[in-house]
């Protein structure tokens, strides 16, 4: 069954065509979505919601793009919309019990040493996502840019701030204190 049968078949409601898009496609769709929220349960629920929103919105899709880069686009507009609920969530809880624990500049003085995985937790769900659209996922400029619906121009530059960020982050977390005064008085032209 090529592509057009496939998406034929799963517009009459076929069940086994549907299943053979979702065997298709879970499986990373799965992984993206847990790299972007950063919870495997969180992630199971989206991947759900996901293969709902495709299945009751076949009809909609236009061939303009891959029906797997489609499906990939809702996961994405999934994840994000979720991340986006998921801090308006945190500014209305009060998180008393967190006076107690260490910041951030207490613990910047510690041995604590950030993996990659910690380092993209820390960036904006933006800079995120695009990272692992490309180095996690292994997408071109181009799918990259149907995706967030983007210029391939938009996607280079924002991949470009998006490395520079997450290197600025590696290099804060691993970095000797006295290393980030002299690279702070640096930039600021001393």
């Amino acid at each position: 069954m090529d592509e057009k049968q496939l998406i034929t078949a799963c517009r009459t409601m076929d069940r086994s065509a549907q299943r053979r898009l979702y065997d298709q496609t879970v499986e990373r769709v799965f992984r993206l979505i847990s790299r972007m929220v950063g919870n495997a349960d969180d992630a199971f629920d989206l991947t759900q919601e996901v293969y709902v929103r495709v299945f009751t919105q076949i009809d909609k899709f236009r061939a303009e793009s891959s029906l797997t880069t489609w499906v990939h686009r809702i996961a994405v507009n999934e994840a994000l919309a979720f991340l986006r609920r998921k801090k308006t969530e945190k500014r209305h809880l009060h998180f008393s019990s967190n006076q107690n624990l260490p910041q951030p500049a207490d613990i910047q003085g510690s041995d604590v040493r950030l993996d990659i995985h910690a380092a993209l937790n820390q960036l904006s769900d933006e800079d995120r996502v695009i990272l692992l659209l490309r180095y996690d996922q292994g997408y071109d400029y181009r799918t990259i840019g149907e995706l967030l619906e983007c210029a391939e121009g938009t996607v280079a530059s924002r991949l470009s701030r998006a490395r520079n960020r997450l290197k600025e982050t590696l290099t804060a977390a691993n970095a000797p204190e006295e290393e980030i005064s002299s690279q702070a008085h640096q930039n600021d032209g001393w």
